[in-house]
């Protein structure tokens, strides 16, 4: 089996366990990610600039964190995808500034500064021990992670429900980048040695 097909079928299967748990535990869950990135915050301050998202489908929603993030004194910006096959842009947001619908049926802002993160909030279909995540196939944040850390020192944080670790290692190309870190329900796991 191709790896197109293989990471397809481990897609479609987190995808649909993804929903089951996202109807039984994601307000809940919501919160307590939330609670951890902040407290995550407080301790990396050299972190300036984070990057968060708007959640889709049954995504993670980290969206009690955003207000934190600006009290916090950190500069927010949101991921906006700009040209297929090509990194993620990041646009400064607060409040005051409209939200527009973009590729994907994703909230991203109608205007604002164009700015490179210190954070990376990321979502996903699947983790596995390693800290490789399974998005949706496009390779927006494995292409960002990549363009970045050739560029600064970033870290990567995945934001997932505890259920979505794969049992299994998922399968991985030259392309894909592990993430530095997992927030779920139960805490953060550290993969890299920050």
């Amino acid at each position: 089996m191709s790896l197109d097909k293989l990471k397809n079928a481990f897609r479609k299967k987190a995808k649909l366990s993804r929903s089951c748990i996202h109807e039984r535990i994601g307000a809940v869950a919501s919160y307590k990610i939330s609670r951890y990135i902040e407290d995550f915050l407080l301790t990396r301050t050299d972190l300036e600039v984070v990057a968060a998202y708007f959640p889709i489908q049954s995504e993670i929603d980290i969206r009690p964190i955003i207000p934190k993030i600006r009290k916090l004194g950190r500069i927010l910006c949101l991921p906006v995808v700009t040209v297929k096959d090509q990194p993620l842009k990041f646009v400064v947001w607060n409040e005051n500034i409209e939200l527009m619908e973009g590729r994907f049926r994703v909230l991203v802002p109608a205007s604002g500064e164009i700015i490179e993160p210190d954070l990376i909030l990321c979502p996903m279909l699947s983790f596995d021990s390693r800290g490789y995540r399974l998005g949706y196939g496009g390779g927006f944040y494995d292409r960002t992670i990549d363009y970045l850390t050739g560029k600064k020192h970033i870290f990567s944080l995945g934001c997932a429900y505890s259920q979505q670790t794969s049992s299994k290692l998922l399968p991985i190309g030259d392309y894909d980048k592990p993430l530095d870190a997992v927030a779920t329900e139960n805490g953060i796991t550290f993969f890299s040695c920050e």
